[in-house]
């Protein structure tokens, strides 16, 4: 049994996987994060589902980024904590990989580039490609500001772009967003993780020592309350 954490966007997803299956899936998003209050009833929602305790599991997978620094926190130390108090291993894989691959295609060569929104014009990107039955990032995780000029080497490939703001990178290629194709927003997902695991993508961590995979320094924003 291997609980699945997924918390780098304003989408908090969990899933219980077993044996390549999805035993059960919770997922909730609004315009603000709902983690620190939803995490953890997700979590029992879904384990009480299927009547399997903490104590049962076998493995605890998070998403490490790069996202929200807010999300990824909560994430992390929850997967930390689960893992610590039952004993069980402590599994990452790439944000920019949970989502649903199996829209992807399955032609041989195909590219896809996930983004994940990060504010204003930018985004966190990563290119795909499938080979092999299964679908691998040809490139490191970039922070891309998103102009007419953006994505150049997969233009004449056809790409697909996928991810929680494709509207908005659509809008900001302009006439070269012809050259792509737009899945519509979605956001990453735990229930998605499956694709990952026992992969080259699933990585062992530390419990003690892993820390999330931000990509940006974290900035705080000037609040908005009036304290006076």
């Amino acid at each position: 049994m291997i609980l699945c954490l997924e918390t780098a966007t304003k989408n908090c997803s969990v899933s219980l996987l077993h044996e390549g299956e999805v035993l059960g899936s919770r997922s909730e998003h609004g315009q603000k994060f709902v983690h620190g209050e939803r995490l953890h009833l997700l979590i029992k929602e879904v384990l009480d589902e299927q009547g399997i305790a903490v104590g049962d599991l076998d493995a605890v997978c998070v998403g490490k980024g790069p996202g929200s620094y807010t999300g990824l926190r909560i994430g992390v130390s929850t997967a930390k904590g689960l893992c610590y108090a039952s004993n069980v291993p402590l599994w990452s894989v790439p944000t920019l990989g949970c989502f649903n691959q199996e829209l992807f295609g399955t032609n041989e060569d195909s590219i896809v580039i996930s983004v994940i929104d990060a504010r204003r014009d930018e985004v966190f990107a990563q290119v795909w490609k499938q080979g092999k039955g299964h679908w691998s990032p040809v490139t490191e995780v970039t922070s891309v500001i998103v102009d007419a000029d953006s994505f150049v080497p997969w233009r004449e490939l056809g790409a697909t772009i996928v991810g929680d703001c494709t509207s908005k990178v659509q809008k900001l290629l302009g006439a070269n967003a012809s050259h792509f194709r737009f899945m519509e927003d979605a956001f990453p997902d735990a229930k998605f993780m499956k694709a990952l695991l026992d992969s080259e993508q699933e990585q062992s961590e530390d419990v003690a020592y892993f820390e999330p995979f931000y990509l940006k320094d974290f900035v705080a924003e000037k609040s908005k309350k009036k304290w006076l």
